[in-house]
């Protein structure tokens, strides 16, 4: 009787589950010791600039607040942040079922398998698509002085400030007293 294989992703759906709560948990406590630490974001801390993925905390919660037009001011790629996640987390299953329809033909329904071979073929690419376009979102959201309203005709929506983004000193300037 052979072992169960070792390592991310192999040990079927409990393996998955332990590797998914495992990170959220990581981000909890990531996020309590930041509240508590008062530091905010950690990017902006070390370099005065806000990072590409600001406002995004801000857009979740207007988007669970089913407030689309908030949420899309704050940040105009939220919605690409779970997807995003989901294929990075699908991306070696997917590879491991092509793998084993290859080898045992008719073992593997034909819609799972066709998912699973668009997610192999192509979730590097979505994914590298996926940051490009965060990295551009956040040159042009740094250089708009009123980047909550990128997508409104320069008007943000009521209540969002008109600049989500931008510069100021880094924390670590005013320690030293810069």
């Amino acid at each position: 009787m052979s072992s169960p294989k070792k390592g991310p992703f192999l040990e079927g759906v409990p393996g998955f589950v332990r590797d998914a709560l495992s990170l959220c948990l990581f981000i909890a406590g990531m996020a309590i010791a930041l509240y508590l630490l008062d530091l905010g974001c950690i990017f902006k801390t070390m370099t005065g600039l806000s990072c590409p993925g600001c406002g995004m905390t801000r857009a979740w919660l207007s988007a669970l607040r089913l407030d689309f037009s908030a949420a899309l001011a704050y940040h105009p790629l939220f919605w690409a942040v779970p997807i995003a996640i989901a294929l990075v987390y699908v991306q070696a299953p997917c590879g491991e079922l092509v793998r084993r329809a290859e080898k045992e033909p008719g073992s593997v329904g034909k819609a799972a398998l066709g998912v699973c071979s668009f997610v192999t073929k192509h979730g590097t690419k979505l994914l590298s698509a996926f940051l490009a376009a965060f990295l551009a979102l956040w040159v042009i959201r740094l250089i708009d002085p009123c980047d909550a309203g990128m997508l409104f005709g320069g008007v943000p929506p009521a209540g969002v400030a008109p600049d989500v983004v931008g510069w100021t000193a880094p924390v670590w300037m005013q320690w030293l007293g810069m």
